[in-house]
């Protein structure tokens, strides 16, 4: 069993939730796709006061559900959720009939990163979606270096590990290290999806697919992309045949 997912590296204005509402509905209807995956706060831009932005949040959700809907199709993208008084940056994964919203369970702390001066709430918990038979485990940017989250989704059945991210030029070298490690010592996919800028901070992109064994199999420029890859499940089992190392977890050990 597979799916195409479109990894949707697009630009998005700072602020501006119709216009990013426009740029990402526009490369849906260009773009023939299961599930289509945009970047860590799409809808309002990485970095913008997103206090006022509720209303406008609400409505761009109501019509990318709707494109769902009509489409049978997946969208997952970054927004702020509002919670009260508390804002959390959020991975949105809609389908025509359900959707999850997994809140960022590490907001960073450090450098241009610093989302907890934005008043971001940290998530509380791992969330997993399902759509058309397949199960994806949800994550944000700086999570991708909390390894227990990923293992928690490999061990509760996922198949794919999504993680989009608003990385830059700072981070590359760390990322690129990382993600195949996220892959391999879970044995499923991990789909990357990063936001790009032409100003400062520079996102770099390289958004990507990673094999269940490691292997990067297909990889964005730094510029507007949409790159379309396959999953399929057979893989993921079958490379669970070569690397075993789920099947030897041990749950009696007494851990510090």
């Amino acid at each position: 069993m597979g799916l195409k997912i479109a990894l949707c590296q697009a630009a998005a204005v700072s602020g501006d939730v119709g216009e990013n509402l426009r740029r990402a509905l526009s490369i849906i209807s260009q773009t023939r796709a299961d599930v289509y995956v945009f970047p860590e706060l799409f809808l309002t831009g990485y970095g913008a006061d997103c206090e006022d932005l509720e209303e406008d949040v609400r409505l761009a959700v109501e019509k990318i559900r709707l494109r769902c809907m009509e489409h049978d199709i997946a969208v997952v993208v970054g927004a702020p959720t509002y919670h009260g008084a508390k804002v959390r940056n959020s991975l949105l994964f809609i389908t025509s009939d359900k959707s999850w919203a997994y809140d960022k369970l590490y907001p960073a702390r450090f450098g241009m990163y610093a989302e907890h001066e934005k008043s971001f709430e940290a998530g509380r918990s791992p969330v997993m979606a399902e759509f058309k038979g397949m199960r994806f485990g949800l994550s944000i940017c700086y999570d991708i270096f909390f390894p227990e989250i990923y293992r928690s989704y490999a061990v509760a059945g996922a198949d794919v590990n999504v993680c989009i991210s608003a990385s830059a030029d700072a981070s590359r070298a760390y990322l690129e290290r990382v993600l195949p490690a996220r892959s391999l010592e879970n044995v499923l996919y991990t789909v990357f999806v990063n936001n790009i800028s032409s100003g400062e901070p520079k996102f770099y992109g390289g958004s990507r697919l990673v094999g269940p064994l490691g292997d990067t199999l297909a990889e964005a420029g730094g510029g507007e992309d949409v790159l379309c890859v396959f999953v399929d499940r057979d893989v993921v089992d079958n490379a669970r045949k070569t690397r075993r190392h789920l099947d030897d977890l041990r749950s009696d050990i007494r851990w510090l």
